[in-house]
């Protein structure tokens, strides 16, 4: 739990549980995921991200052939660009968390990695000061999380200095 609330001149906020961790700046959410993760906590970790900012997103590259991007599609992801890469496609995809569709499919990929290896994840949102501290208070409720570290404008210029 924090220790005080949070100020408005806050930089970034790292939180911190057993298999996960996140940190929460302006324009960018970045979640480690350890192997042991519980997939239902990664979906509502993501689905409360998306409840805060119905514009969150995650850009992902996948390999494939050509007649898998519909796929994609059909399931939610914006498909931004496709290239040949051999007998496959390289295709970029914008996941928009708030498609159930996309986030169901999107957590179904982390899974399958979890199994390999941890996995990180970067997402792209409309942060701000009021979204941070609204997504920290949602995440708290999950009782998962147990390090919370905000970092401030003049503990960043002191560590400059």
């Amino acid at each position: 739990m924090l220790s005080s609330p949070l100020r408005p001149d806050l930089l970034s906020l790292e939180i911190s549980g057993a298999a996960a961790s996140i940190t929460l700046t302006q324009g960018a959410i970045n979640i480690w995921c350890g192997r042991n993760l519980d997939h239902r906590l990664l979906y509502r970790i993501l689905n409360l991200i998306s409840r805060v900012d119905p514009a969150a997103e995650h850009e992902r590259e996948v390999y494939c052939p050509f007649d898998e991007i519909s796929d994609f599609e059909g399931n939610g992801y914006i498909l931004t660009s496709y290239a040949r890469k051999g007998e496959r496609y390289r295709a970029i995809f914008v996941v928009p968390l708030s498609r159930e569709s996309a986030l169901e499919r999107f957590i179904l990929s982390i899974v399958e990695e979890l199994h390999r290896e941890d996995v990180r994840i970067s997402l792209r949102w409309r942060g701000g000061f009021a979204r941070m501290r609204a997504l920290c208070q949602e995440l708290q409720k999950l009782n998962y999380f147990t390090l919370y570290n905000p970092i401030y404008r003049e503990e960043q210029r002191s560590k400059e200095d």
